[in-house]
């Protein structure tokens, strides 16, 4: 287990063509699509999705988790299809902030390679803090109170419920079914228990062992070894997602009656770092090996690693290709919206030497994507640049 790569995304890897990844989002989600349309329809989001997929599937006990979470949401529909929709909606943008914070999570996660075994294990206790309370429970909530109203024919009001009473009281009936939700799988502590050890630093290290305290009244005290430490922080992510993974299928088949009810999706903030993180891993899925950002003056530069077996001038011009995405993930970002006035992407070699790059002003990256200029038009205004040892 590599115990560094908690938040690593896509690995890159050159086997996969873009249609070989088409196809195995066609070949995994088509059976959770109420229509083939979606698919094609939603295939930058699903990109990112399979990745997720991957994860959850490798794991028989997830992907059986991920299979009935998503029934109880079909379930929910099949009963009251009105009364589902618009708990759905009314939920979507707290539900939307949890992405936000898991991406700003994936994108500041430090160098661990100077971490002593205690500074790594303290931040990875901050890592299942920020994973349980920040983004499992909003849409755990969502799910509690979709379970119930399926059970109950009632909407409850959850909002105010805090993250113990949401897990010691889930329906007795689903208990079974979603004990990996409510409990670790190694010591049987409660999610929300592992959210106040974390975030109330209820644990001590040792050389030997790590020694976590939790409960008010019936204190008890737990020695956990470090290896089935590591297996716990991997499974709070493994549950986030497939709650999100689920969630998100379940929105991806009925956006059209979720729009309806919440408006258009321009009215809504996005924020930069989802964005972003969503065309990482579509520049890894087409081949090109994320290396990092930078900021030159009032230019975003994403830099990423030539694609092997191409020339410069094939990769130049299709890692370009990116640049009115991510000028229009800056532009609707209303924070960072007037800090950039271009979007670059700088290519390296195998050495990490800068070998090309290519860049293009925002106002014009709009224009494209507006359909207000052509591609004459638009390629007038790149500037492209070889560099010397290219």
């Amino acid at each position: 287990m590599n115990r560094d790569n908690i938040f690593k995304g896509l690995d890159f890897s050159t086997d996969f063509t873009v249609e070989d990844w088409n196809a195995l989002i066609k070949l995994k989600f088509k059976k959770y699509l109420t229509n083939e349309d979606l698919i094609e329809q939603n295939k930058e989001v699903l990109k990112t999705e399979i990745v997720n997929y991957i994860r959850v599937s490798a794991k028989k006990e997830y992907l059986e988790l991920f299979e009935w979470t998503l029934k109880i949401f079909a379930d929910c529909i099949i009963f009251d299809k009105e009364k589902t929709i618009n708990i759905i909606s009314e939920s979507f943008d707290e539900i939307c902030n949890t992405d936000y914070k898991w991406m700003t999570n994936v994108l500041t996660q430090p160098n661990f390679a100077d971490f002593s075994e205690r500074d790594k294990i303290t931040f990875y206790f901050k890592i299942i803090d920020e994973t349980l309370e920040g983004v499992f429970k909003p849409r755990f909530k969502l799910f509690d109170k979709l379970t119930n109203f399926l059970i109950t024919q009632n909407v409850i009001d959850n909002s105010n419920y805090d993250f113990g009473k949401i897990i010691s009281d889930f329906p007795k009936q689903y208990e079974n079914n979603a004990k990996l939700f409510l409990k670790d799988p190694i010591h049987s502590i409660s999610t929300s228990q592992w959210r106040n050890i974390s975030a109330h630093k209820s644990f001590s290290i040792s050389k030997e062992n790590i020694k976590v305290e939790y409960g008010k009244t019936n204190k008890k005290t737990v020695f956990i070894k470090f290896e089935d430490f590591y297996k716990i922080v991997f499974w709070t992510q493994d549950i986030y997602r497939v709650i999100r993974l689920s969630q998100v299928i379940t929105c991806i088949n009925h956006m059209k009656e979720i729009v309806d009810i919440i408006g258009d999706s321009e009215k809504s903030n996005h924020r930069f770092e989802s964005s972003l993180l969503n065309l990482v891993h579509n520049m890894q899925i087409v081949g090109f090996e994320f290396i990092s950002t930078e900021i030159e003056n009032e230019t975003f530069c994403l830099k990423l690693k030539e694609k092997k077996e191409h020339d410069l001038k094939s990769s130049l011009i299709h890692a370009s290709q990116c640049l009115d995405q991510l000028s229009c993930a800056i532009y609707d970002d209303v924070f960072i919206r007037d800090n950039y006035n271009k979007t670059k992407v700088i290519i390296y070699n195998e050495y990490t030497n800068e070998i090309g790059s290519a860049t293009i002003p925002i106002d014009v990256a709009l224009k494209k994507v507006k359909s207000e200029i052509n591609m004459n038009e638009y390629l007038d205004n790149m500037e492209f640049e070889i560099k010397n040892n290219a």
